[in-house]
């Protein structure tokens, strides 16, 4: 089976008909980077560079005039630089971009969800449906309560630049 279709498109006014083509598996952004390669430095690959370096012929560097020459040798000492200084794999940490939901936020719209959801609907107990309200009330009032704090410490952060910078205007006019 083909990754697309074309249809054509009959205007029914003359033979000019147009075509419709339909691409099926067709992904515009590339998968996301889980993992970034980084250079492992740290004293023994510093020696190991070093003790490389200095077994290198650097007649051929630095007797010539020629830049591309000089170039082409220089081939050699980038090797040597990727072998005293292996790539690390690491992987990238995923940001939390909700900072106001906390694990035990996190954990209560869990539980809210998964287990009192489930037994309050087959639950007949009245009482038991009423602490499930109260809990989701609570819940509610706990998370209206950390984006309050989550919006005030934004509020502050900017009002504190805001004062920075007034205050190195005012030096400056001094």
């Amino acid at each position: 089976m083909s990754d697309y279709s074309i249809c054509p498109i009959i205007n029914g006014l003359s033979d000019h008909d147009a075509q419709s083509i339909l691409i099926r598996s067709f992904n515009l952004r590339p998968p996301p980077k889980k993992y970034r390669f980084i250079r492992r430095i740290n004293e023994y690959t510093l020696q190991d560079f070093l003790i490389n370096l200095s077994y290198g012929n650097w007649d051929t560097l630095l007797s010539t005039d020629d830049v591309n020459m000089m170039f082409n040798s220089l081939d050699t000492y980038i090797k040597i630089a990727n072998t005293s200084f292996p790539l690390k794999r690491v992987s990238i940490p995923k940001a939390n971009t909700k900072k106001l939901i906390t694990s035990g936020i996190l954990t209560s719209c869990k539980r809210k969800k998964r287990e009192l959801f489930i037994a309050s609907r087959i639950s007949n107990n009245l009482n038991f449906i009423a602490y499930y309200r109260r809990y989701c009330k609570i819940l509610c009032v706990v998370i209206k309560e950390a984006k309050k704090l989550d919006y005030a410490k934004k509020n502050l952060k900017i009002f504190e630049q805001k004062q920075n910078c007034l205050g190195y205007s005012k030096l400056r006019n001094k």
